[in-house]
């Protein structure tokens, strides 16, 4: 095997930088399509757009510390083929590694959890939100003290040469940090199941929505390979065997902002291919207007036997009001003409009228209905 010195990069680490840089530009065009998407909605941009920006940077600096890692630390060479300075390299980068990691996955994970704040009014989803959001953050400051405390001193962690330096034990201080990122996955993509099978609309299009929301599973799958690769992660031989480590973890990354893109991109769909099929119908493309609530109007409703549409100008829609269940309205007939007129909720129909009641129902899932 030639040595890094010889200026040969190994075939590991080649394949590691083709990867993760194939779908660094899958994740760049996501982002940038979401953005389309949201001005083709002329939408103004919300908070999850902006974290999502915030991920795609972080996680662009932690495919970079992987090219440094191969172009500089020898990952992918064998241990006994790296140099003491190269190794050093290694084990500098790593502290780095790490926090790019957690901060750009959890970024993800905000902008996802963000988009969910913004769909679903119902308290108890929203407090399962917040919990997960909760747990995210604490992700966060874990993998920050972990990187910054398993060595004693801190520069022992890639200075091995410090007499009386002691570290703890890496291999159950990475695997604890993974188990707790894959259920914080696993809970992100399960939150909007239960509510989105409650909702009234066929069960194809129910089908659909949970496959694209369920692709976070890919997401999980790539976060329990990562538990795997650490627990048969040979120290010994640490700057080969890193390199799987490397390619799973900004796939993850990766795929994870292509994922948080998906609900967003209906209006770019439908300008590309022209088509409104059962999946995308799912998906929002309008905001609600600023200003006040919606008022609805010149609804088509298709005439049934002996009912007569009425006429929109002579009897105008009432504007519905967020917090409103239902309204109640009367109809009487008197001389082959129509009239109507509001009666307070609960009260009888006098003689010669008829019942007439619209019940209304407002959630605000935009990204379903």
């Amino acid at each position: 095997m030639s040595s890094p010195s010889q200026g040969a990069i190994p075939q590991r680490g080649i394949n590691e930088i083709i990867v993760t840089t194939t779908f660094l530009v899958l994740a760049i065009l996501a982002v940038i399509a979401r953005f389309y998407s949201r001005y083709l909605q002329q939408r103004p941009y919300s908070v999850d757009d902006y974290i999502i920006i915030a991920s795609l940077i972080s996680t662009a600096a932690a495919v970079g510390v992987g090219y440094a890692l191969v172009l500089k630390g020898g990952a992918g060479l064998h241990r006994e083929d790296v140099t003491s300075e190269q190794f050093s390299i290694t084990l500098k980068l790593f502290v780095a590694a790490p926090l790019l990691w957690v901060i750009s996955t959890s970024l993800v994970k905000l902008s996802v959890l963000c988009f969910y704040m913004s769909i679903f009014t119902f308290p108890r989803i929203r407090k399962a939100v917040y919990v997960v959001i909760s747990l995210t953050i604490a992700l966060i400051f874990a993998v920050i003290l972990e990187s910054f405390l398993l060595c004693r001193p801190f520069k022992f962690t890639w200075d091995k040469e410090i007499q009386g330096g002691v570290c703890g034990n890496a291999v159950y201080a990475y695997l604890a940090i993974s188990i707790i990122n894959l259920v914080i996955d696993f809970a992100v993509v399960l939150l909007p199941m239960p509510i989105l099978w409650k909702l009234q609309m066929p069960v194809g299009k129910k089908v659909a929505i949970s496959a694209m929301l369920g692709l976070g599973i890919v997401i999980c799958a790539l976060s329990a390979a990562r538990v795997k690769s650490v627990l048969a992660l040979d120290t010994a031989d640490f700057t080969y065997n890193l390199v799987y480590d490397l390619i799973l973890g900004a796939l993850e990354l990766e795929l994870g902002i292509v994922n948080a893109c998906l609900p967003i991109l209906r209006p770019l769909i439908l300008k590309i291919f022209a088509t409104d099929s059962v999946i995308f119908r799912g998906w929002s493309n309008k905001a609600e207007p600023a200003g006040g609530p919606k008022t609805y109007k010149n609804i088509r409703i298709s005439k049934n036997r002996n009912f007569e549409c009425l006429s929109s100008s002579m009897y105008p829609l009432d504007e519905i009001a967020p917090g409103v269940s239902s309204n109640e309205t009367t109809a009487q007939v008197q001389d082959h003409t129509c009239c109507i007129h509001y009666t307070q909720e609960g009260k009888e129909p006098g003689p010669g009228e008829i019942r007439v009641q619209k019940d209304v129902y407002l959630y605000r899932f935009s990204a379903f209905c």
